[in-house]
């Protein structure tokens, strides 16, 4: 048999002195005039009856590979592909407005129907084979109810978009899918700075023997702050009290899990709140007998702070700033600190230049002071520091420092959070 032209390490079928044949290129399939089959075009000559190039083989392929040219190089066909620069989609991350939604629904529809009406007639399918179709579509007359139907329908979107131009539903969609994707980004912002603070806050200022109850992001903030694993009781949605631990961080989970028992069973004593809404995030101290103890001991606790505070300030060796004095009086200063002051009065002479360091957002509850020796006399500042420092808790401080301010010298007494309650009073529902 002779050898398929254009086929490597095989023989060709013409003479070496005939001239190579013009490379063929494979016609279209094209419907023959009349409806009839293409016809496969003829054997090449010489080829002792083997296709020629692009003539189709058995199966439906065509015999791949052209006639090689003189010097029995190969040549393979190669796609060509448009010069010139590849136009790409932009990227379109904004959501459609309603009025481009509506106009592209409105353009589909008048296209298809347009289609439909006369702009599809008389154009036979490729391959069918039916002039005789086409020429009976041609006569055929077009209907005249159509174009009024597409008339009074282009007329109505008209209206309609013109009307939702006018109540601006058209000019403020697409801003309010922004808006509220801006309101999502800037909760979890405001979220996340809240609960940051109140970790910050918890990490510095809760007394270091507490147990705090937190929720599981809670936590992972306070451990960041540096809080042991050991003082933290996280918090599982399982319905379990929090009564094991003596301050509760209430993060919005916190209060959706509990909801009103939050304040009312559990934890009724705010010691320090962060952010607002709903994002907010507050510090409570648990009431290990309940809410209602809590606050029933409440008025007689305040009472104790006030009766203790005024006769401090009876006594000839203690001094304090006028500011100092209103407080004490008022009976914002945290019961620690005014037993704290007495303990020191009667061994010597105190002056208190101010008071400090109360939760944010909520009542003042004092439990620093900073005194200053009269006179000067840094002696004293010493021997008040030591008698501080032998105390037991309760009445042990978080931290007793002297400090330099001014150019002066004092001692600084602070007490962690939260106050404790009934330590005057004897009534200790805390």
């Amino acid at each position: 048999m002779g050898a398929v032209p254009g086929q490597p390490g095989q023989p060709r079928a013409s003479a070496p002195d005939e001239p190579a044949a013009p490379e063929q290129r494979a016609a279209p399939d094209r419907p023959a005039p009349g409806g009839a089959e293409p016809t496969a075009p003829s054997p090449a000559a010489g080829g002792n009856g083997a296709p020629g190039v692009g003539q189709p083989q058995p199966g439906g392929e065509r015999a791949q590979g052209a006639a090689a040219p003189a010097g029995g190089t190969q040549q393979s066909s190669v796609a060509v592909r448009p010069s010139g620069p590849v136009a790409r989609p932009a990227a379109d991350t904004s959501e459609p407005s309603w009025g481009r939604v509506l106009a592209t629904t409105i353009s589909l529809w008048v296209s298809r129907r347009l289609r439909r009406i006369g702009l599809g007639r008389g154009t036979p399918k490729r391959g069918t084979g039916r002039p005789d179709r086409e020429q009976a579509t041609r006569g055929r007359p077009r209907s005249g109810w159509r174009w009024p139907l597409v008339a009074l329908v282009l007329a109505l979107a008209v209206v309609g978009l013109v009307a939702l131009q006018l109540s601006g539903a058209l000019s403020t969609s697409g801003s309010a899918g922004r808006s509220s994707g801006g309101t999502g980004t800037s909760s979890l912002s405001a979220a996340a700075a809240a609960r940051n603070q109140a970790a910050a806050w918890a990490a510095q200022q809760v007394s270091s023997g507490d147990i705090i109850a937190c929720d599981p992001a809670m936590c992972s903030a306070l451990q960041a702050r540096g809080l042991a694993a050991g003082r933290l009781l996280p918090l599982q949605p399982a319905g379990a009290d929090p009564f094991g631990a003596d301050v509760i961080v209430a993060s919005p989970s916190v209060r959706n899990e509990f909801g009103s028992q939050l304040t009312e069973v559990f934890a009724p004593a705010l010691v320090a709140t962060f952010g607002s809404g709903a994002t907010r995030v507050d510090i409570r101290a648990i009431a290990s007998l309940g809410g209602a103890a809590y606050r029933a001991a409440e008025p007689a606790d305040l009472a104790a702070r006030k009766a203790a505070g005024a006769q401090l300030l009876r006594n000839q060796r203690f001094h304090a700033s006028a500011q100092a004095a209103r407080q004490v009086t008022a009976g914002q200063v945290d019961s620690r600190v005014l037993v704290s002051l007495a303990a020191l009065v009667s061994q010597r002479p105190v002056s208190v230049t101010s008071f400090g360091d109360t939760g944010p957002g909520v009542a003042p509850s004092y439990r620093q002071v900073t005194i200053a020796s009269p006179g000067g006399q840094v002696a004293n500042l010493t021997a008040d520091l030591s008698q501080v420092q032998a105390q037991r808790t309760p009445y042990l401080p978080a931290s007793a420092t002297i400090v330099h301010l001014g150019g002066k010298t004092a001692l600084r007494i602070k007490f962690g959070a939260p106050s404790l309650q009934g330590l005057l009073s004897g009534a200790n529902s805390s």
